[in-house]
């Protein structure tokens, strides 16, 4: 929000005799950028296209339907502050008493009222307005923080529950990154990295993919509902072949299976640490595959491969693997991202 004296203002008033006293007096303390409105449509588009700082709403007891603009500007600009103001008595009262249902007012004046008064009503909404935005920041900056799936997760359980369903797991992760760490400027390999891992990231989300964390040097994800297994190798060939394999080569494992998602941590107390995780086998095994993958290569269950009906014609066959954790051997196959897919179907 602009600082005081030049917020702009937005003066709601069906009378014109009283508007042109109120704009009159708002300009007398200073205030240039002021503008008044008589009806409900011009003011919806001004809010709309200039999103003001402030709307004055002057309230006429014989008006009543003339609220409803104060909830239509409070849908068209959230971030805009109102402040109505009334005359003493029955306008006053029915003012208060609609705010109390609807909450679409920031603040109230009563009339008649001093400059003073005016002008500190005005300092608070500014106020209040402006900390009400710092906070907007700093939850959406926090939410970014969470994994994709963490928030509709909280959403669709109560908090301790855990949701089991079958997934797709795509794992990544670079190679010698310990050894780049060394060779590179500290901030030039963070630069980098943020680099790698952005892309890897937004190709995830391209499939139809959640991002559940960045693994220091790698991402797991994780892909559900229909066509998730071709979604994922499909991205998994894709992160293979993309251009950031040239800063920073990286492998990626893919496997299927059940996944166990929800919060992880200490839940002893209240106010402990906890994080959105998903674990179970085939998580465990798509990190496997990852670290048997070389550079620029996907490794993945013969049985993900099958699933996901598509083609590649540069497959090659691994056979059996011993894998650690796992009593029988798992067949896999190895995907060389060197030429372009060949779809023939969208698999489960």
């Amino acid at each position: 929000m602009a600082s005081e004296k030049n917020m702009h203002l937005l003066v709601m008033d069906h009378d014109p005799v009283t508007a042109a006293l109120l704009v009159a007096n708002i300009q007398a303390q200073g205030f240039t950028q002021v503008e008044h409105f008589a009806d409900v449509s011009g003011l919806a588009q001004a809010v709309a296209s200039t999103r003001p700082d402030l709307v004055i709403f002057n309230y006429h007891f014989d008006l009543p339907e003339s609220l409803e603009s104060c909830a239509l500007i409070r849908r068209i600009a959230p971030h805009t502050a109102i402040l109505a103001m009334a005359s003493a008595g029955p306008a006053i009262k029915r003012l208060r008493s609609w705010n109390r249902e609807t909450g679409a007012l920031d603040a109230i004046l009563e009339k008649p009222f001093l400059n003073l008064r005016f002008q500190a009503a005005l300092d608070d909404v500014a106020q209040g307005k402006r900390a009400s935005l710092a906070m907007e920041v700093k939850a959406a900056r926090l939410e970014n923080l969470l994994p994709e799936d963490a928030l509709s997760a909280m959403n669709r359980h109560h908090a301790g529950e855990v949701e089991l369903f079958e997934g797709t797991v795509v794992f990544t992760d670079i190679r010698r990154s310990s050894e780049m760490i060394t060779q590179l400027p500290p901030r030039e390999f963070f630069r980098q990295l943020n680099q790698t891992l952005s892309i890897q990231a937004r190709l995830v989300r391209d499939y139809e993919g959640s991002v559940i964390k960045f693994t220091g040097d790698g991402v797991l994800a994780v892909f559900r509902g229909m066509g998730k297994s071709y979604l994922a190798l499909r991205c998994a060939v894709e992160l293979a072949s993309n251009s950031c394999q040239q800063i920073f080569p990286y492998g990626i494992g893919v496997a299927g299976g059940l996944v166990l998602a929800g919060l992880v941590g200490d839940s002893s107390r209240a106010g402990q640490k906890q994080q959105y995780d998903v674990i179970g086998a085939s998580v465990h095994l798509a990190a496997r595959l990852c670290s048997m993958a070389s550079a620029r290569e996907v490794i993945t269950t013969q049985q993900a491969y099958a699933a996901a009906r598509f083609s590649h014609p540069v497959t090659r066959s691994i056979g059996r693997v011993s894998i650690r954790g796992f009593d029988a051997g798992v067949d896999c196959v190895a995907l060389n991202p060197a030429r372009e897919i060949t779809a023939t179907a969208t698999g489960t």
